[in-house]
């Protein structure tokens, strides 16, 4: 190896060394600020910062820190924060398992018209967790979300409609929320469409 090839290697690691380290130092700028943003009670702040607790990105991985600064961005309003609250509620990761605080944020969540909100709370209705079971009410959710356009919320609706669950049994009505959510490409749509035409084939062959 020549003396000039030398100076190149040692040029570069030190380049290198340099650069990892204005890297590190700029990272570190950026978490300072985030926190101190996140201490002054931004809610955004406080969900960008609860994930790098929860992924242990960049800071120690700490669950229960996670679900502190998620909670409090929830009770600022924050929908995101709600759903992941409820979320964290329901596991009881970073916190106690609670199913009634699981349907408070998640309710709190669906009243701001949150996707994710609106069907966990369907599935909080349907299976009784933390409310009473009510397959009515969780038919009512899924048919207003699947009318606004969600496809998940259509299969779901299809669901109710083909089990008779919430709702009396119309297979006509299952088959049509099938087909707009599989329209949008829904890929459990066209499942539920082969299984409803066996068992409209059955039906008519029993009856």
């Amino acid at each position: 190896m020549t003396n000039q090839t030398l100076f190149l290697t040692a040029a570069c690691f030190i380049v290198g060394g340099l650069a990892y380290a204005v890297y590190k130092h700029v990272k570190r700028r950026q978490l300072q600020a985030l926190q101190n943003k996140a201490a002054q009670g931004d809610p955004a702040s406080l969900v960008a910062l609860g994930h790098k607790y929860y992924k242990g990105k960049e800071v120690e991985k700490n669950a229960e820190k996670a679900f502190t600064c998620f909670k409090q961005a929830a009770k600022a309003g924050l929908a995101q924060a709600q759903v992941l609250t409820a979320a964290m509620y329901r596991a009881g990761d970073g916190c106690p398992q609670n199913d009634r605080e699981t349907f408070r944020w998640y309710q709190e969540a669906a009243q701001q018209g949150n996707y994710e909100g609106k069907l966990n709370l369907i599935m909080c209705h349907l299976k009784g967790i933390g409310t009473p079971k009510d397959p009515k009410q969780a038919f009512t959710l899924a048919l207003e979300a699947a009318d606004a356009g969600s496809p998940f919320a259509q299969v779901m609706t299809g669901d109710f409609y083909a089990c008779g669950t919430g709702t009396p049994q119309d297979k006509d009505k299952a088959r049509r929320y099938y087909l707009l959510a599989a329209v949008q490409g829904e890929p459990h749509a066209k499942k539920r469409l082969k299984t409803l035409d066996h068992i409209i084939e059955r039906h008519d062959a029993i009856f």
